[in-house]
């Protein structure tokens, strides 16, 4: 008796493909980073740029006006308080969508009757589908030396689901960077 060792393996392919999609649904990519020299209890206040990096033609645009209500959120939280003159933190933000392809190569098993070979019998299945990334970054600037003190920044695949609840998303997204913000 011969045993079929192909549903086994397919269902083995399906397992790790569904880990694969789990693991790159994580969320956005963080990175932060702060100036080491910087005693952050100094600070009891904080306000915004004039011409924050996301407005547009001039104008206050509505991803800075998100932005700047979830930073509001978020450093008050944290005990600082908004004033909007002579702050002792400046925060300024900057974002970026790129588009690109992103290529898949998924072996699909095909156990042939002769086998010559530890690879013998695999073909490769390829797609490609368009995809948007997007990138945040927020700079927190000491207002006094005019010196980046903080700085983060996420970076995720942008989908219409985001694209749909763009309060959720910002806050989301703001509240992920500040997480790593001292205090």
């Amino acid at each position: 008796m011969r045993y079929d060792c192909r549903p086994a393996l397919r269902g083995v392919a399906v397992a790790i493909f569904t880990i694969m999609l789990a693991a790159c649904a994580g969320g956005p990519e963080i990175v932060t980073n702060q100036d080491p020299s910087t005693d952050f209890s100094e600070f009891s206040t904080f306000g915004f740029v004039q011409q924050l990096g996301t407005d547009r033609g001039g104008s206050r645009s509505m991803l800075s006006a998100r932005l700047m209500a979830a930073t509001t959120r978020e450093l008050e939280s944290r005990g600082l308080q908004f004033v909007s003159n002579n702050p002792d933190l400046l925060v300024n933000f900057f974002s970026g969508l790129q588009t690109g392809f992103q290529a898949h190569n998924m072996p699909i098993v095909d156990m042939p009757v002769r086998n010559y070979g530890a690879w013998n019998g695999y073909r490769a299945s390829f797609s490609a589908d368009n995809i948007t990334e997007g990138t945040l970054g927020v700079h927190v600037v000491h207002r006094r030396s005019n010196r980046l003190v903080w700085e983060g920044a996420a970076r995720d695949r942008v989908t219409e689901a985001m694209q749909d609840n763009a309060d959720e998303t910002v806050n989301a997204v703001i509240a992920t960077i500040f997480a790593e913000f001292p205090r």
